[in-house]
């Protein structure tokens, strides 16, 4: 078989620069080689500096090829192309015998448009002879990932069989399974145990099964990332699997079952992202690391927080009605002293947030979304005022008002009345705010007028009507037409009586009141997507 492209012999060079020429030949229908000041290879003719010498390559076949770039080749083709190739060559089918980058799914095995009870019965099939294969010929792994997710039945013998060849070597793993089975599988902490597996694995992810971590767990002394979504683990076995990994950086514990006390230790010394999301059970978190910088957390807010210096970016979402801001309000400062970008999302507020005397002096975005259900009828929006008097150094301040999420009354009156007296906090440093469904509620009217009275270094300020333009796949800063593309936030007939509601309000109310180097924009309905409607 001869490569339908011609490799060209070159000047000897490093190994690295041969395997990325050959990887391009393979893959191009020209092969050119540019670097610096080096020659440049066009049409057949070597130029370097501008002077042009003659061809020096000749045409070389695939048998001919030295066996790392044969598997330099064969490596960067996805799992179904490298099956395929095997099939056909002699030498790529020695490569796949040592193919160690294995992601198997039904779309990677081109099984996707296949019937739907057939699809599974050649999955298992297919994997089942892929990883027998691999494990009898010795094939050391670097990648596995198995996603199983139509596979509701598969038997925990064709799993543990599988699992087999996570052995020396392994650096990620990756297990995917249906969310609903006819029996929960566990994973095997024996596949771990093995302290040469252990110690080279970079990267675990599990989904949809039960893991029991113990003491003969080995030591994971390479685990960076680790990942646990739908998964069913004690809060012991949680606590020997991250005694094991003292090296981790990232950890996501996601709709995970059977912790009530989620406690992040001092060992964890290097993990520096956290998320805790949908975990119904979980109703305290502690943390001990020192070097953390990203908490998401979506649960019951008790947080307890040591070391905190290096924690910047906090995100806390509750999956429950819950005094989310409120308690953000009382407790970030005094866990998060130096957070700098803040996401809040609160639901069934049912007290306003308090004016506190605590700051968080660092804190330089904020975002805060108002979600349904329905907030407390007696929410004052305008008591968000206390996280921007809380924050001297805030520069950019986003509000999202989902759809209904704030009961009401449309503002009535003089103009001169929606500004609230004896409130002297001022902003020196905000420079954008943006308001996504904005309405025509009096406290939100009150919210805005004293942002645009108090915010002196005010660049720019928006009112989105409509519940995100911001959000669209194109920047609508960068592109004003942007609101055009695509479809916009669905509005049924009173939300959208209630958008031109308010930009008259927005006309009446606010727009008068905008300082002359402020950026004023005011976001309505869509004259493609609203209109009629």
């Amino acid at each position: 078989m001869v490569l339908s492209t011609p490799i060209r012999r070159y000047p000897r060079r490093s190994a690295a620069d041969t395997a990325s020429a050959s990887a391009s030949a393979a893959e191009t229908s020209d092969t050119s080689c540019c670097s610096g000041s080096k020659a440049t290879e066009t049409n057949g003719a070597t130029c370097g500096q501008g002077e042009c010498a003659p061809n020096m390559g000749q045409e070389l076949g695939l048998e001919e090829l030295p066996e790392d770039i044969v598997h330099r080749i064969h490596s960067i083709m996805p799992v179904q192309d490298a099956a395929r190739a095997a099939c056909v060559s002699r030498r790529f089918l020695h490569s796949w015998r040592s193919y160690s980058s294995l992601t198997l799914s039904d779309r990677t095995l081109g099984l996707d448009d296949t019937d739907f009870e057939e699809r599974k019965t050649h999955l298992i099939d297919k994997f089942d002879k892929i990883l027998k294969n691999h494990y009898g010929n010795g094939v050391k792994v670097k990648t596995l990932k198995l996603e199983l997710g139509l596979c509701s039945d598969i038997k925990a013998s064709y799993l543990d069989r599988w699992l087999r060849i996570i052995k020396s070597g392994i650096q990620e793993f990756s297990l995917v399974l249906p969310l609903v089975m006819n029996k929960i599988y566990n994973f095997p902490c024996s596949v771990l145990s093995n302290e040469a597996a252990a110690s080279s694995i970079q990267s675990l992810s599990l989904f949809g099964c039960a893991f029991h971590p113990t003491s003969i767990l080995g030591r994971l002394i390479r685990l960076k990332s680790l990942h646990l979504c739908h998964v069913h683990i004690t809060e012991d076995g949680l606590g020997h699997l991250l005694s094991k990994s003292s090296a981790l950086e990232r950890l996501v514990i996601d709709a995970c079952s059977g912790i009530i006390c989620l406690k992040i230790p001092c060992t964890m010394q290097q993990l520096k992202f956290l998320a805790v999301k949908l975990c119904k059970m979980v109703r305290v978190v502690e943390i001990d690391a020192p070097q953390l910088g990203s908490f998401h957390y979506g649960g019951t807010p008790v947080i307890y927080v040591r070391n905190s210096s290096q924690l910047k970016n906090v995100d806390i979402s509750p999956v429950c009605p819950s005094g989310i801001l409120s308690y953000a309000r009382f407790s970030l400062p005094s866990i998060a002293q130096n957070v700098e970008s803040l996401t809040l999302r609160g639901r069934s507020e049912n007290a306003n947030t308090p004016m506190l005397p605590s700051k968080l002096p660092r804190l330089k975005n904020l975002e805060i979304a108002l979600l349904k259900p329905h907030l407390s009828p007696n929410y004052d929006a305008f008591s968000l005022v206390s996280f921007l008097d809380a924050s001297p150094a805030l520069e950019s301040f986003i509000l999202r008002v989902e759809q209904d999420a704030l009961m009401h009354d449309p503002v009535v009156g003089d103009d001169t009345e929606y500004r609230r007296q004896n409130l002297e906090c001022r902003n020196n440093s905000l420079r954008k705010v943006m308001i996504t469904g904005f309405c025509s509620a009096k406290s939100l009217v009150e919210l805005t007028v004293h942002i645009l009275e108090r915010a002196h270094s005010l660049a720019r300020f928006t009112l989105d009507i409509t519940y995100g333009y911001d959000r669209r796949s194109c920047n609508v800063a960068k592109f004003p037409t942007a609101r055009m593309i695509g479809l916009c936030w669905p509005l049924n007939k009173r939300a959208l009586e209630e958008a031109h509601r308010a930009v008259e309000t927005a006309d009446r109310y606010i727009k008068g009141r905008v300082p002359s180097s402020v950026q004023f924009e005011v976001l309505g309905p869509c004259p493609r997507c609203h209109i009629g409607k």
